[in-house]
């Protein structure tokens, strides 16, 4: 048996960091269900970064093969399938936004993570602040050392201007510097005004943009933040009770909705964008459901992520601001089964659809809904309201510090993949299937809270890092790269996909990609899904390609597998 395998560390940690852990109410019957969950893969672990992120996704992967299977046995009856997950295929996952190629003039064109004018062929360009276009704007989410010493991230979010105007930047500064290099020069000094408590104070309060005093794990553990969220798991599920609302499944579609397609014909309405609340519909639509993503014309979004992320949704536009919209939208809301939110904490509330909002909406109703909505801090704790991004988290809780010290710096650094976005998505998804599973058994409504701070504590709780032998020979091997607080994390991402390239890393088989026709749209070559049901009988994948914003009308069709709404 080797020292160390990834597959058996990501079986250990399903059992005993989740579904043994005290801090996660689980069906009675997902023990059972879980002993059909498979690892494959390789053994030595093969990512430059000190945390578990191999086996923490394999895990949560797993938890929602599980789930699935509580689900197939209760409404279709049928054996707990078989389910296999490939540890080094798992990887992929929380890579995929750059691992796409799209095809352009009969050649593939691979992913970027800034503006493509071919792309935007496809995928008109929402972002109208520019986010990832000038060095000035690029520069402005990352860490910089403030005048007492500590470390603080700021953030652009949608718009960096608000960043830039907060520090005193002028306006001209974002066409003039001309180089990564300068513009961090710029931050630095400006930063270095502030002691931490300032500049949070003037990021959160004043100017309300995302931003965070870099911590320690211990630091963030023993806050009174992290202490307001020490009973929480990867999720929270809350039952509204309502003796209206009776006991049911989704309507189903005759012929379809079938273990093949274990969710065809749940109605989905995604009020989503960027990465974690766009991965949990997405992850839905994999096992069949329908997907109504709507945004607004004039909100900025990011088409370099609509494309991986929107895999399974129909895209429509509604502007908030417009009564009939509004209306549009509750009509929409009325049809579905599930609601995914994942604005900043209020933003939906203000034009009526917050969580209160919607379940009120239901009150009268015979069927309950799902509400499942997504933050950056979490729904407990004075920090709750606060805008945040996968880097603020990560730097929040201390994940980023852990990656710095792990490379020998004294430094908080990002550590380059969306990885906690990503794996927050995921169990937001199977909070959703959980929640469908009981409201079958109990009636009612249902409200799911995911949050990027929830799976990072868990990550730093239950997942932790390698074993000081392990890290040093993994890091070793990718040639002991070393990055600093700086480094701005999609500056990253290239040179660690290189070093995985070179070094031979055993995650980019032609075997976990597949090739996407994508009718109406463009053909892609993306990440296969990482649940493998070797008997056959479930099939994932989506029935609606990836579509661009506002490419369909805002309503449901009569006929679930048609690539769009016309």
């Amino acid at each position: 048996m080797p020292a160390y395998s990834v597959p058996l560390q990501a079986a250990e940690l399903l059992s005993t960091g989740i579904l043994s852990n005290p801090l996660h109410d689980l069906p009675a019957d997902i023990k059972e269900a879980v002993r059909l969950v498979e690892y494959i893969g390789s053994d030595e672990p093969c990512m430059p970064i000190n945390w578990r992120f191999a086996e923490s996704i394999a895990s949560i992967k797993g938890l929602e093969g599980a789930m699935l299977n509580v689900l197939l046995k209760r409404k279709y009856g049928i054996p707990y399938q078989k389910i296999v997950i490939d540890t080094d295929h798992a990887q992929l996952y929380f890579m995929s936004p750059l691992l796409y190629t799209y095809s352009l003039n009969g050649k593939d064109v691979s992913a970027t993570m800034s503006h493509n004018p071919g792309l935007e062929k496809y995928f008109p360009n929402y972002d109208t602040h520019d986010v990832e276009n000038l060095y000035m704007r690029i520069m402005c989410t990352t860490m910089y050392k403030t005048k007492d010493s500590r470390f603080y991230h700021l953030h652009g979010s949608m718009n960096p201007r608000i960043t830039l105007t907060a520090l005193g930047i002028p306006k001209s500064h974002e066409t003039e510097v001309s180089s990564l290099e300068r513009a961090g020069e710029i931050f630095a000094e400006k930063v270095a005004e502030y002691e931490a408590e300032a500049i949070e104070t003037l990021m959160n309060v004043k100017y309300r943009q995302a931003g965070t005093v870099a911590h320690s794990k211990e630091e963030y553990l023993a806050s009174e933040h992290g202490k307001a969220h020490a009973h929480v798991g990867l999720y929270e599920l809350h039952h509204i009770p309502n003796t209206k609302q009776l006991p049911t499944w989704w309507s189903p579609v005759d012929g379809k909705t079938t273990p093949e397609r274990p969710l065809f014909g749940l109605k989905i309405v995604d009020l989503t964008r960027v990465i974690a609340g766009a991965a949990i519909g997405r992850d839905l639509a994999e096992l069949g459901a329908s997907i109504l993503r709507v945004t607004c014309p004039g909100v900025s979004d990011m088409n370099v992520l609509n494309t991986e992320m929107g895999w399974g949704k129909w895209n429509a536009h509604l502007d908030l601001k417009k009564e009939e919209d509004r209306d549009q939208l509750r009509e929409l809301i009325l049809e579905a089964d599930v609601v995914i939110e994942g604005y900043r904490p209020g933003v939906m509330a203000k034009w009526g659809f917050g969580k209160d909002d919607i379940l009120k909406l239901f009150e009268g109703k015979e069927k309950g809904i799902i509400y499942a909505h997504e933050n950056c801090y979490g729904w407990h704790g004075p920090w709750t309201p606060r805008s945040g991004w996968q880097q603020i988290s990560d730097a929040n809780t201390g994940v980023s510090y852990g990656f710095g010290r792990a490379m020998g710096v004294d430094e908080p650094v990002t550590p380059v993949w969306p990885n906690s976005d990503f794996c927050t998505g995921a169990s937001g998804a199977i909070g959703i299937i959980q929640a469908l599973i009981e409201r079958a058994e109990k009636g009612g409504s249902y409200v799911v809270e995911a949050a990027l701070n929830y799976y990072n504590q868990w990550l730093i709780n239950s997942c932790g890092e390698y074993p000081k032998d392990v890290w040093d020979t993994v890091y070793a091997k990718a040639g002991r790269p070393v990055f600093h607080a700086r480094d701005h994390m999609v500056q990253l991402m290239l040179p660690l996909l290189n070093i995985l390239k070179e070094t031979n890393a055993p995650i980019f088989k032609d075997g976990y990609f597949e090739r996407r026709e994508n009718p109406g749209v463009v053909p892609m070559r993306t990440v296969k899904p990482v649940l493998t049901f070797p008997e056959g009988i479930v099939k994932p994948g989506f029935q609606v390609g990836s579509r661009p914003n506002g490419a369909d009308k805002p309503a449901w069709p009569a006929d679930l597998t048609t690539p769009a709404i016309a």
